[in-house]
């Protein structure tokens, strides 16, 4: 039987074991992808080191891979394009099409997330991390336009996506718009981006290392604001201010993760502003916050997580058709699966702004 390699998450605070798996016979209406690239997320790293992680998993949940082997799955892509083996795509999970969620229009609450399942029974071939993945029946898949990059197609589903649902939440981008985005990681490159191709006069990033910054101004920040040099949240809010006109901005996305980030944000927004918050997903627990101000200065407050596959689809296009920055610069290092842990240690180390894993150089 053909054998495939896979990197394997085995438990909170080891390294990734590279493990070797067989690449199994497909069932009716399953999908086998050549994995071609797969970004390296920040939730893949803190999941390493939190010890509640269910694992064995195969880690990669943002990926672009090329159809290997079909078995009666899909003959379309969800937009009605042809698929064949050797076509590169973008998939994740069906949705059922049954649950609340899916009633309304957002994510399947019954969906299984490739890069986040256990991968200790047949068919274990779940992420992206490995050569191969195995796409249960019925799949969703998006076929990458043969004329656009790997790259530029993986980025669609890191940030990207989010962001544009965020957007959408948040009631859009006014034409002209300032636009202070807090956090100078993937998800705040997404912001960005999103925001500029959405109408944005001015954007303003908050962040750091100065690698990360300068790479924010070649995807369109008109100006950056160094957490290293002002190290306080009473200094970057003051500064929001100055480069604003006293005023603040009119929309702040929070995209940094940061505990301070949200008091922060609220400060930073302007009297009937937006803000929407991302990066909050590590758990904190209690955090000083004055709701006040989201009352005093009629702020319109809104949180997203990931996106539905709209967002995918939109981001998609997107990439294709309106974003002119060289976003194929923000995936900064590329190593091949038995390296994997020297991608997790530049992404903790802040050495890099998208590491990605080349499963199969």
């Amino acid at each position: 039987m053909a054998t495939c390699k896979a990197a394997v998450f085995v438990g909170a605070n080891k390294p990734l074991a590279i493990q070797e798996f067989p690449i199994p016979a497909l069932e009716d209406g399953a999908t086998l992808v050549r994995m071609e690239m797969a970004a390296v997320c920040g939730t893949d790293v803190h999941a390493a080191h939190y010890a509640a992680s269910p694992f064995p998993v195969i880690f990669g949940h943002e990926n672009v891979g090329v159809i290997a082997e079909m078995n009666g799955g899909p003959t379309h892509d969800v937009l009605g394009q042809p698929l064949q083996p050797g076509d590169r795509i973008i998939f994740r999970s069906a949705a059922c099409g049954k649950c609340f969620n899916c009633s309304v229009g957002e994510s399947c609450q019954h969906s299984r997330p490739y890069g986040m399942m256990r991968c200790d029974e047949p068919p274990h071939l779940r992420g992206g991390f490995g050569q191969y993945l195995y796409l249960d029946p019925d799949p969703w898949i998006l076929r990458v336009p043969d004329e656009m990059s790997t790259e530029r197609a993986l980025l669609s589903v890191v940030g990207n996506h989010t962001l544009l649902n965020g957007i959408e939440r948040i009631g859009g981008v006014d034409p002209g718009a300032t636009v202070v985005v807090q956090g100078a990681g993937p998800i705040g490159m997404g912001a960005l981006i999103q925001a500029k191709v959405a109408g944005a006069g001015r954007g303003i990033v908050i962040g750091a290392p100065s690698s990360r910054l300068e790479l924010a101004r070649a995807m369109g920040a008109d100006e950056t604001i160094d957490i290293g040099e002002l190290r306080e949240p009473a200094a970057r809010v003051e500064r929001v201010r100055e480069l604003t006109g006293g005023r603040g901005a009119d929309l702040v996305m929070e995209c940094s993760g940061g505990s301070t980030a949200f008091q922060e944000g609220l400060e930073m927004a302007r009297y009937a502003g937006k803000f929407l918050v991302v990066g909050q997903w590590t758990d904190y627990g209690p955090q000083p916050i004055n709701p006040s101000l989201v009352t005093r200065k009629s702020l319109r407050l809104n949180g997203v997580f990931s996106g539905a596959p709209r967002h995918i689809i939109r981001s998609l296009q997107v990439m294709q058709s309106a974003v002119r920055y060289p976003v194929e610069r923000l995936i900064t290092h590329r190593f091949p699966l038995d390296r994997v842990n020297d991608d997790f240690a530049a992404h903790e180390r802040l050495e890099a702004m998208i590491p990605v894993i080349l499963p199969n150089q």
